[in-house]
């Protein structure tokens, strides 16, 4: 290895990722470098396009640190669309600063709301309808956030992490979007399967995510 590789070049990998497969106790550590991050980048742009975020306002991420891998495009995004971000921790603790941010800040789009930032609001009194009345588009973190939203008055999308893949429902549509050029989608037997078609770090090959579903057409997934 010469001096530059090892002291000049940047590393390959950008961040480690955690992988969470729903219905289960396992956590993969996932590699992730920056090529990726940029790549998944244009795609979260697309996504907040389509949310309607515009030139000169702001999305409000909440989200955890360990979901690094998959929130770094979102913010990148931000910018791309000429927007500013904001950030909040997706836990009940801070459920406050999320009501405060946006109050202070008027975020048209909010991305990430779960379930424990929606007991947080419970725990300080706070209906979500009321929280998010201001903004244009609010998306869950979930398909139980999304419901306890909807029964609070308030019409959500859904971001699901399948493996390294964001998809995300636009609030009353039924079927997540994800970017078929970069990825494969496969419910065989009823579990949605992930496989990177874009070159990726650590490569996704049928990656069981644990979330049932259907693929009915490339880019488009049901729950």
């Amino acid at each position: 290895m010469t001096f530059a590789a090892a002291y000049e070049d940047p590393p390959r990998v950008w961040g480690v990722g955690r992988l969470v497969v729903s219905g289960s106790d396992e956590v993969v550590p996932w590699e992730v470098s920056e090529a990726d991050i940029d790549d998944e980048t244009e795609v979260a742009a697309d996504f907040l396009r389509e949310l309607g975020l515009q030139e000169g306002e702001l999305v409000l991420i909440v989200s955890y640190l360990s979901q690094a891998i998959h929130v770094a495009p979102f913010e990148r995004a931000a910018g791309k669309v000429g927007a500013l971000y904001s950030s909040a921790d997706a836990s009940r603790f801070d459920a406050f600063r999320t009501a405060s941010l946006v109050r202070q800040l008027q975020p048209s789009v909010v991305v990430g709301v779960d379930d424990a930032v929606l007991d947080g609001f419970a725990d300080l009194e706070r209906n979500p309808g009321e929280v998010f009345a201001s903004v244009r588009a609010v998306v869950a973190s979930g398909t139980t956030a999304q419901a306890r939203l909807a029964e609070a008055g308030v019409t959500a999308g859904v971001w699901l992490r399948l493996g390294a893949l964001n998809a995300i429902a636009l609030p009353g549509e039924v079927e997540l979007r994800y970017d078929a050029t970069r990825w494969q989608a496969d419910a065989p037997d009823g579990e949605l399967l992930v496989t990177n078609l874009a070159e990726r770090l650590t490569r996704s090959d049928r990656f069981r995510t644990g979330v049932r579903g259907t693929v009915p057409t490339p880019g488009r997934i049901t729950l």
